[in-house]
């Protein structure tokens, strides 16, 4: 049982399917930036904990380059507590 033109039922076709997509592509694409974010707040918090002890403890904390203050933490004997 057709509804409408064989050219207008391709082109609601094809309209669905783009939709398909952006409806799988879209959350796909969200949860990677909040994912990006997450790791981002992650490494701000290994920051300033890795700035608590090396305040507390009057030790030199070194880390080599940017972007392993969480790698120091565990080095350190200091592990990230899991969020609740």
């Amino acid at each position: 049982m057709k509804f409408f033109r064989p050219d207008i039922e391709r082109v609601l076709e094809r309209i669905a399917v783009v939709g398909l997509i952006a409806a799988i592509l879209i959350p796909v694409g969200w949860g990677y930036a909040q994912r990006q974010q997450a790791r981002a707040w992650q490494e701000t918090a290994c920051i300033y904990r890795l700035r608590e002890v090396a305040r507390e403890t009057k030790q030199l904390v070194a880390a080599s380059g940017r972007g392993n203050a969480c790698a120091v933490l565990r080095q350190l004997g200091f592990e990230i507590e899991a969020s609740r």
